[in-house]
């Protein structure tokens, strides 16, 4: 039973890892073409 939570809980970590990753690496990739856009207007 103990193996099984600790599996559980070490999935759960890396998927909470990757969601985070995803979600900073998608708020870069924004910032980076809303800065480009700015650019090329000013």
């Amino acid at each position: 039973m103990v193996t099984q939570i600790n599996q559980l809980g070490s999935m759960m970590a890396a998927d909470v890892i990757a969601w985070g990753a995803a979600v900073i690496g998608i708020a870069l990739t924004a910032s980076a073409i809303i800065w480009v856009m700015r650019l090329m207007r000013a």
